[in-house]
């Protein structure tokens, strides 16, 4: 009976951990991918954060975003869009996209720091993309430009 008494308090934080990380990692892998190509040259391939609570959580927690990947948050109609930087570790470029248009970018937006309160950036959008810092200006990537969105279900 001891024996079976250790196991539970020596191997329960081991596989409590690995089904935590075996969740979360399904839950990332379970978001949509995409395609989003910007100004018929630039290519990144997106997943595709849809719900509220894949909206909430955004790349919060992320430690990198590899370049020519993005995170694509698509709206059903074009409104006042907030977005802030809670939980994020890594600065990103924020892409605002209206009706198949860039209308504005917010570029090197940083995580907040320790004790800081998060940024909040605003535009009114109906898309809006998460890139890694830097690269809308790498890019050459400027607000008019037309913006195509490749994804099951989208029709822009």
């Amino acid at each position: 009976m001891k024996t079976v008494q250790n196991f539970f308090i020596q191997g329960f934080p081991f596989f409590f951990s690995l089904l935590l990380y075996l969740l979360l990692v399904s839950d990332a892998s379970a978001l949509q991918g995409g395609e989003v190509v910007i100004d018929g040259r630039v290519t990144i391939t997106v997943e595709v954060v849809r719900t509220a609570q894949e909206q909430a959580r955004g790349l919060g927690g992320r430690s990198s975003l590899l370049k020519g990947r993005g995170m694509l948050f698509p709206f059903d109609a074009a409104k006042p869009r907030v977005f802030w930087m809670k939980g994020m570790l890594i600065p990103i470029d924020i892409l605002w996209i209206r009706e198949g248009k860039m209308v504005a970018i917010d570029a090197n937006v940083a995580p907040p720091r320790l004790h800081e309160a998060p940024a909040v950036v605003s535009q009114v959008a109906d898309m809006v993309l998460e890139v890694p810092a830097g690269f809308a200006q790498e890019m050459s990537v400027t607000v008019g430009q037309v913006v195509r969105v490749k994804y099951e279900g989208s029709s822009r």
